[in-house]
């Protein structure tokens, strides 16, 4: 526990109060639920650990958001300027991983844990802490009760999921992160194929970004003895936009299914109230990823995905045509998702809507052709890996321990060859 403070404390020190603080909340929250015995006392408790987990959020996150909107509609004269919030990072993820523990305390799914010391090590494990996944206290408290170095024949396992990780962050998703933000911050001066290329570069960049990041921190909690959920399954694969949400960001699909979209009446009332509660749900998706009208517009451009896909009765449609179409759906909608401001949305649009293939003469910006052969060697890397991956553990699983420490260890020295290392932070940090 202590280290997992100290991890977060060593970024701004003062925001160890506020992580504490909702913890405690929380804490206690579940302590007073489990203890009554009247609905009405459970109720109180579990409102006053969402109002105050909603409260924290909603300030750090979305309090300048809301006060430049008011300002701009001339409702508020100016935002103020106390407004100007550092935004904790990783706050969305430990506010809603608390969240989940109160609200199954709640439905009598688990008991309240009595250690204070062992709950704030379940808020705080540092290697999830950050950027997730978001984990449910009944898979990881239990865990955490028996924290132990992990054996010989763990740590290599271990260790091949960090150098995964390390390989889909600094061989990938930085190198494609040069491209991507030469386009996204400079829409001016680019053209429509480099527009184009910047939303397939960044669907590569954020989903290697992101799944490297759990790949890392589940290999590191391999070491104390801990197996984080998958948060990630060959999310490209989908078969469906209902698949890909099964498959991408699997931690936060599974918590708004769980704690929004059932509660909300989920499928049982009807196709209207069902559509309904699927554009609620991404609506809320969006938002929770940032105080920015493009996050909606993403959640938003989902949500009628699904909603069409139940229409048109695609959801179990297996065949090429419509595999094609959830990758484009996608794809598209990471543009929503990219794009700085809803100002630039208007002129990206435009610059693809003027595609020209002239434009392929100016479309490198990766500054260097050796810099452009090594982004497409790691995307060709990430299709194998992605489409190979059951053909490619068989391969692993007949080597020795010692063969297997020497390919870890080929591998973390290319890294460190070949690896962008000035890169750019993870991308949910943010979130």
């Amino acid at each position: 526990m202590i280290s997992s403070l100290f991890f977060y404390g060593y970024w701004k020190p003062e925001y160890l109060i506020l992580l504490t603080l909702t913890s405690t909340i929380d804490y206690f929250s579940a302590l007073y639920i489990q203890k009554s015995e009247s609905r009405r006392a459970r109720k109180i408790g579990l409102l006053a650990s969402i109002v105050s987990n909603l409260s924290i959020l909603i300030l750090f996150k979305y309090s300048h958001f809301l006060a430049s909107n008011l300002n701009l509609a001339g409702w508020l004269n100016e935002t103020p300027a106390w407004l100007n919030l550092v935004l904790p990072v990783g706050i969305s993820f430990y506010t809603f991983q608390a969240m989940a523990y109160v609200i199954d305390v709640y439905r009598k799914r688990l008991p309240a844990e009595k250690s204070f010391s062992r709950f704030l090590l379940f808020i705080t494990f540092f290697p999830q802490l950050v950027a997730g996944p978001i984990e449910r206290a009944p898979h990881l408290m239990v865990q955490l009760t028996r924290l132990k170095a992990a054996t010989s024949e763990k740590i290599i396992p271990a260790l091949w999921l960090i150098c995964m990780g390390l390989w889909k962050k600094v061989f990938i998703a930085d190198r494609l992160g040069v491209f991507v933000d030469g386009v996204f911050n400079n829409i001016p001066e680019s053209n429509g194929i480099q527009c184009l290329l910047a939303i397939f570069f960044f669907g590569i960049q954020i989903y290697c970004d992101f799944s490297g990041y759990s790949d890392i921190a589940r290999g590191i909690a391999r070491f104390f003895g801990v197996n984080l959920m998958l948060n990630f399954n060959n999310p490209y694969l989908a078969t469906s936009l209902t698949d890909f949400w099964r498959r991408w960001h699997i931690s936060l699909s599974g918590w708004f299914r769980d704690y929004v979209y059932h509660p909300l009446g989920g499928g049982r009332n009807g196709y209207s109230r069902t559509f309904v509660n699927i554009l609620i749900v991404f609506l809320l998706s969006g938002i929770w990823h940032g105080a920015n009208w493009t996050f909606l517009m993403w959640g938003l451009w989902h949500g009628l995905g699904l909603v069409l896909e139940r229409v048109f009765g695609m959801v179990k449609n297996r065949a090429i045509p419509y595999r094609l179409a959830t990758l484009f759906w996608i794809f598209a909608g990471w543009t929503f998702f990219r794009i700085n401001s809803i100002y630039d949305l208007d002129l990206f649009l435009q610059k693809i809507q003027e595609f020209d293939w002239s434009g392929f003469q100016q479309f490198n910006l990766f500054r260097s052709n050796w810099e452009f052969l090594l982004a497409a060697l790691g995307i060709v890397s990430l299709l194998m890996i992605e489409k190979y991956q059951t053909l490619r553990f068989r391969w692993y699983s007949r080597l020795s321990q010692n063969q297997r420490m020497a390919w870890i260890t080929t591998m973390f020295l290319m890294l460190i060859w070949l690896g962008k290392f000035k890169g750019q932070d993870f991308i949910y940090f943010q979130f």
